[in-house]
């Protein structure tokens, strides 16, 4: 006889759901040390199983995934916003999809965008005067809204950044913990509920008003000539391959989750940085010897681990949510049909076991013999298996082009307001403005 799942003291009836919304990133934190590698959650409508240890992270992503799918409550929501887009997308659907997309994220299209990404990251900079504080978050979600608007939309800025910016804070805000302690369904006219909608039908205006604008430039534009998604996409369903619906899901999915989650990442990295000078300055000499010459074959060995060690302590996509289609046997535990399952990049990222003192921020850490060691899956930002994310490489790309090109021109320093703490939505993003101050 299998054993019983170890379920968190909890209280009656609520179960584990005040401790989880009070604080779940120190709650998975602690759970993975004391009842890893596998533990039950106990809310109201919520309850799940976690997997909280690398083995058993990559059977539900990779050698076992035929016994798990996407978690089907998570899809539906999303679903709601994405459509068919790649986060939502299952079977045919889904295959079809990212064979269309997969294009756009080539090696050959990569080296193409990078000079983009300077050059937006070049004109938000100049944006900042001496000693002036900014919000470091808001700067980030413009400039990487900016620069899919450009590279996979094919137009120079989306107009509507206050509008994408206001949606995407009520799409996370709909999977807060704190804010809904049980699954309230989405007909419920909650506050949350309203600006959730709200958010799907100012999203869907965006991509309107975006198809529209490329539909004024068809005329000077050749679609065939150094094509961006948007001509791929398009292309893909005039010959039938895609419906307009598809189109357009794909584009929401871009516009939404190609900005979010890289924003939040280079806000993490530029408030650590700010926050342990000694590693900015290691960063601007490693610009400094490359004399500012940024592509994606300069090498920038301190600012990659910089990038891996931010993503390591704050990763955007701070769990995965699965669902188990067969029953499956686990570390001993019978984990029945069903069940939902959260795999916690949150807490084994910052787990002992793998990283000494998991808690500091030390980019030094990341030397080829830690990366040979380390359990494949007790790093992974991305997520893994056939439904990693297709923007890593564009996302990674970004983050080190973006961080070089801010440091050779300003010093961004830590003040008395400075806050980067998560809160715990649909991503791990600050809870409100990180404000930095800039030197020139």
């Amino acid at each position: 006889m299998s054993q019983s799942i170890p379920t968190p003291d909890g209280l009656p009836v609520l179960g584990n759901a005040l401790a989880v919304g009070r604080d779940p990133f120190s709650y998975i934190e602690a759970a993975t040390r004391e009842h890893g590698p596998v533990f039950r959650v106990s809310i109201p409508g919520l309850s799940f199983v976690c997997y909280a240890d690398p083995e058993l992270v990559e059977r539900a992503l990779v050698t076992e995934r035929d016994r798990y799918r996407k978690d089907p409550r998570e899809l539906d929501l999303l679903g709601t916003l994405l459509g068919d887009g790649l986060l939502t997308a299952r079977g045919e659907s889904w295959e079809r999809g990212r064979e269309q997309v997969q294009p756009a994220f080539y090696p050959g299209r990569l080296r193409e965008y990078a000079n983009v990404m300077v050059a937006e990251t070049e004109r938000t900079v100049d944006g900042w005067h001496a000693g002036e504080h900014v919000d470091i978050h808001a700067e980030a979600r413009d400039l990487t809204l900016s620069i899919v608007a450009s590279t996979m939309f094919g137009i120079e800025r989306v107009d509507e950044t206050a509008v994408v910016a206001r949606a995407a804070d009520a799409i996370t805000g709909r999977f807060e913990p704190s804010r809904i302690p049980v699954d309230v369904p989405l007909w419920v006219p909650t506050p949350t509920n309203r600006r959730f909608e709200r958010a799907v039908g100012d999203l869907e205006a965006v991509i309107d008003r975006v198809l529209e604008r490329r539909a004024g430039e068809a005329g000077g534009r050749s679609e065939t000539d150094d094509p961006d998604l948007l001509s791929t996409l398009r292309s893909a369903a005039e010959a039938g391959a895609l419906t307009e619906q598809d189109v357009r899901d794909q584009l929401v999915t871009m516009l939404l989750a190609g900005h979010e989650t890289t924003a939040i990442a280079l806000t993490y990295a530029l408030a650590l940085l700010a926050t342990h000078p000694d590693e900015q300055e290691r960063v601007l000499d490693e610009v400094r010897e490359v004399d500012g010459d940024l592509s994606p074959d300069t090498p920038l060995p301190h600012t990659d681990r910089v990038v891996r060690e931010t993503l390591r302590l704050y990763p955007p996509a701070y769990m995965l949510f699965r669902q188990t289609t067969t029953a499956d046997t686990v570390a001993g535990y019978e984990v029945p049909e069903g069940t939902r399952i959260v795999l916690p990049q949150w807490g084994i990222h910052r787990d002992d076991r793998y990283y000494d003192d998991p808690l500091e921020f030390r980019p030094d850490r990341w030397t080829a013999e830690l990366r040979a060691e380390l359990p494949d899956f007790a790093y992974f930002p991305f997520g893994g298996g056939p439904r990693q994310c297709i923007g890593r490489r564009f996302a990674l790309l970004e983050l080190r082009l973006a961080l070089a090109t801010v440091l050779r021109s300003v010093r961004l320093e830590a003040t008395s307001s400075t806050e980067f703490a998560p809160t715990p939505a649909l991503t791990a993003r600050p809870e409100g403005p990180v404000w930095l101050r800039v030197r020139r």
